[in-house]
């Protein structure tokens, strides 16, 4: 290219993108006005704003995202509260500064108010201690289990522990008849309180978006074994999500042959259960890769929108749309029409289940008689004064090792009991 076209392609590139950013700022300023406008017919006040509306509206978004369940997901509030906040304001109401800024300050402002609610928020990272290698995620659930199963006073019950009943499997065999798929991890404490993995012998899964490798691969083991439920946001990624699981991709090409079921959302349970919509804009025509992941001609229609020159607009719907009690009552409707129920092994299963379970109510009676005599031992067991210094030379010898493994080597005929 000469010199000449060079710069006639960067002039027309100039001008082009100068004219892009008036139109950009002309359609900004022209739906401000309309806000304004609409905001001064309804009598709003022009100068509520997102913050002095969102308090008025939390109380009874959070009541109603929770419902009897008492527990509701932070974007799940975000929906109930947008439809009021913006007809209030005149303003579109952002979902991150709602749950990460707005929500939790009224919390935090209100904590007598808000004392008894549960809302949760997904977890943004992880901790680990040293040693018993616990790990917590950094999300509602995750610290508020590991508080309340911190230890306080030390506990000096030194009762053998129980041996548990359950069978020593896992897998889909003898433990589960399904994979419940979630591309969403907010909802695994509304899952768990409401009892699906237990009620259903059903095994939870979830990622952020689409499924790594790694799911992928665990999906492509076990499909032929058990059913592979994916459920999913009413979207183009909802759809894409479903789609990649089935086929192969430049980043995975192991999908060949797998086989899922899509629980939704679809279009119809957006009708059917009058689920808040919300717009979402394309660069480009999504069509084609709804279509080849699976939504009917009326769901492209619908989630595509139309062009208005520039974009593609059309609409889309979460699964924080749904209150926490419609979600239960949506998703147990979908399990029952896929005839999801509890798993029962097969016969050689049972019967040697039946004789383990027979022999550990055998050794428990055996370690309730043996209790007393554990318990008078330690009881009448001469403790060294110097245990603090003897620890720490034990410590200076394997500074790898905790405290109470080094302990262990300073019992009195102990048997190499440290490893």
């Amino acid at each position: 290219m000469s010199a000449f076209s060079n710069l006639v392609a960067k002039a027309v590139g100039d001008v082009t993108k100068e004219w892009s950013n008036i139109k950009k700022r002309e359609e900004r300023d022209q739906r401000q006005a309309a806000r304004l406008t609409d905001r001064y017919r309804r009598g709003v006040s022009l100068r509520t704003t997102i913050k002095e509306a969102a308090y008025r509206a939390i109380p009874d978004a959070y009541a109603k995202a929770a419902g009897g369940s008492g527990v509701a997901g932070a974007r799940q509030v975000m929906y109930a509260a947008r439809p009021f906040v913006q007809q209030w304001t005149g303003e579109f109401l952002d979902d991150a500064y709602f749950t990460q800024t707005l929500l939790p300050n009224y919390q935090r402002e209100n904590p007598q108010k808000t004392a008894d609610w549960d809302i949760v928020y997904d977890a943004r990272g992880h901790f680990t201690e040293p040693h018993t290698q616990h790990r917590v995620d950094l999300g509602t659930v995750g610290v508020r289990d590991y508080l309340a199963g911190m230890r306080g006073d030390p506990d000096l019950d030194i009762s053998l522990p129980e041996l548990s009943s359950r069978f020593p499997t896992h897998g889909p065999a003898d433990r589960y008849g399904a994979i419940l798929y979630i591309e969403k991890e907010g909802f695994i404490p509304l899952l768990e309180k409401a009892g699906f993995a237990e009620r259903y012998d059903l095994a939870i899964m979830s990622s952020k978006g689409m499924g790594t490798t790694s799911v992928r691969d665990l999906i492509g083991q076990l499909f032929d074994r058990v059913k592979i439920l994916v459920l999913h946001d009413f979207d183009k990624s909802g759809f894409s999500i479903v789609g990649t699981l089935t086929r192969n991709t430049k980043r995975y090409s192991r999908a060949a042959g797998v086989r899922v079921i899509d629980l939704g959302l679809r279009l119809t349970d957006v009708e059917t259960w009058k689920l808040q919509v919300e717009d979402v804009v394309y660069s480009s025509d999504p069509a084609q890769n709804l279509n080849l992941n699976g939504a009917s001609s009326k769901e492209i229609q619908f989630l595509r929108g139309k062009h208005d020159g520039y974009r593609f607009r059309g609409q889309r719907v979460e699964l924080n749309a749904f209150t926490s009690d419609d979600f239960v009552e949506w998703l147990e409707s979908k399990l029952a029409e896929h005839q999801i129920r509890k798993v029962i092994p097969d016969g050689a299963t049972l019967e040697a289940a039946y004789r383990r379970a027979a022999s550990i109510q055998k050794y428990r009676s055996i370690l309730r008689s043996a209790r007393q005599q554990v318990e008078e031992y330690s009881s009448e067991l001469e403790v060294p004064g110097n245990l603090g210094e003897r620890v720490a030379e034990q410590l200076t010898c394997s500074p790898s090792s905790s405290w109470d493994q080094a302990m262990e080597l300073i019992l009195p005929n102990h048997e190499g009991l440290m490893p």
